[in-house]
């Protein structure tokens, strides 16, 4: 059984289907992570970049903020909070359907 992640609002976190995904940043190329409790201080704790090639998105980069990492670190440790936000991070990437972000991009160019 993996570690469940905390956000320092209290949410409790088990699976990477429970945060939310808002792509409203388009003109940065990014897409926030943000806590699953609506009423979270926090709200954003992380995001995932990415950059067009050849008119198409491909991944560059994700992360989440220091906050969510600390709090996640003292709770959980170190080691195991790092390997589960790596995780969840590479199964948010996954799940990001690309094909949807290509369209908005092709319109905008």
């Amino acid at each position: 059984m993996s570690p469940t992640l905390i956000c320092p609002c209290g949410r409790k976190i088990e699976n990477a289907s429970e945060f939310k995904l808002l792509y409203l940043k388009k003109e940065l190329n990014e897409i926030d992570i943000l806590c699953p409790n609506d009423n979270c201080y926090l709200r954003e704790v992380g995001y995932i970049k990415f950059e067009i090639v050849d008119g198409k998105p491909k991944f560059k980069e994700a992360s989440f903020y220091p906050p969510f990492v600390t709090w996640n670190a003292s709770q959980l440790g170190r080691e195991k909070a790092l390997e589960e936000l790596k995780k969840v991070l590479k199964e948010l990437v996954n799940r990001i359907d690309w094909s949807l972000i290509k369209a908005p991009v092709e319109s905008r160019t």
